[in-house]
């Protein structure tokens, strides 16, 4: 007897490797796929951060641009936290 294996969904295959532009182009239809593609994009933001935390390794960039992108992404995250913040707060209280 075949026991038939649930192949993984495009998205959760995808949010393996760079998803290419054209992706993020067509609106998510469904709960499912824009919670994978939250993932996804959890997964690019975690690299953004690693890079960001590396910065100071980077030969050829000058302390005053690195010092800028570092300001840069501090505040973005930060209105981002909030925002985030905020939302989770909504759905706890109902």
């Amino acid at each position: 007897m075949k026991t038939k294996t649930k192949a993984p969904s495009r998205d959760a295959a995808l949010a393996q490797e760079e998803m290419p532009p054209a992706y993020w182009l067509a609106p998510p239809w469904t709960l499912k796929e824009r919670l994978e593609r939250i993932e996804a994009m959890g997964q690019r933001m975690n690299a953004y951060i690693r890079f960001i935390l590396q910065i100071n390794s980077l030969n050829g960039t000058s302390a005053e641009a690195k010092e800028k992108a570092v300001i840069a992404f501090y505040d973005r995250m930060v209105a981002l936290e909030s925002q985030l913040s905020r939302i989770q707060e909504d759905v706890r209280l109902g």
